[in-house]
């Protein structure tokens, strides 16, 4: 069976026509598959105008939502899929001059696969996040991904102590830290790959850190991240503790597939290292 794939392209400068390749669809005539670079679009928001951006990164989850409906990475078949067929694209390509364009379907003698997705996307978009680096554990992972996007707005591996957050008993570690009109933290968890009474400890340590930023603050609750994705739920207790924290109004946890929340985050309310580096 063949396929075709078509490029997006984010146009930052339409009077010389400059454009950045940003995302990829791979399909046939029955659905496509889609991904876009986080990392790239990142790179990009400060050459647009805020609305200019906000109208690109809707249009791009619009796109990705459909397709992460498919949770076992399969062709994603859209919603009157039969409308995104090659002939649909050719047409994109000659007449959409938005903030996103397309270019002409490439037919392949290949059928649709995540494989063959994979090589077209680290060819012609960039690194796949799916690829990252299979030798790094997440929290790893997670690590070199912001140290890249947010090493301007945040401490890493910031030892807290007493002098800087009242209250402490011993020096606390956390993944970032920064601040702007209130304290922003950052930490991360692997919580299928830890046990589970491990786990809950560092969990009990990092809100007793969060508990005295916040009173340090007169109350103020600041916004502290906590990267981590659901693990099975085979692995009850480690589930539990997922959950305990997914449902806290205190942290607000973010999976790895949506890191982009936090460097958005850290860049829309200009925060910055909480000390001198």
């Amino acid at each position: 069976m063949k396929s075709f794939y078509s490029i997006l392209y984010c146009t930052v400068r339409p009077n010389v026509d400059e454009r950045v390749s940003i995302g990829l669809f791979l399909g046939n005539n029955n659905g496509c598959l889609f991904q876009y670079s986080a990392e790239k679009l990142a790179v990009i928001k400060d050459l647009y105008s805020d609305e200019a951006f906000q109208n690109v990164k809707i249009t791009l989850k619009s796109l990705s939502k459909i397709s992460a409906e498919n949770v076992n990475a399969q062709l994603s078949t859209y919603p009157g899929g039969s409308t995104l067929k090659e002939n649909y694209f050719s047409y994109l390509s000659r007449y959409s001059n938005n903030l996103i364009t397309y270019s002409a379907p490439t037919t392949l003698d290949a059928e649709p696969s995540q494989e063959v997705f994979n090589k077209l996307f680290e060819k012609f978009i960039f690194e796949l996040s799916a690829s990252r680096n299979q030798a790094l554990k997440p929290v790893e992972w997670i690590k070199k991904r912001l140290v890249k996007s947010i090493a301007g707005h945040v401490n890493f591996d910031a030892e807290i102590n007493s002098q800087l957050v009242p209250g402490l008993v011993v020096p606390a570690k956390v993944l970032f830290i920064g601040k702007n009109e209130v304290q922003v933290t950052g930490e991360s968890k692997d919580f299928s790959g830890q046990r589970p009474h491990i786990i809950q400890q560092q969990i009990n340590a990092h809100l007793f850190l969060v508990e005295k930023i916040r009173e340090m603050n007169d109350g103020n609750k600041g916004h502290f991240f906590f990267i981590g994705d659901e693990p099975s739920k085979q692995l009850t207790e480690n589930h539990r503790l997922w959950k305990a924290v997914k449902e806290s109004k205190t942290l607000d946890l973010v999976p790895t597939s949506e890191i982009e929340k936090v460097e958005e985050y850290l860049m829309t309310h200009g925060v910055q290292p909480l000390f001198p580096k």
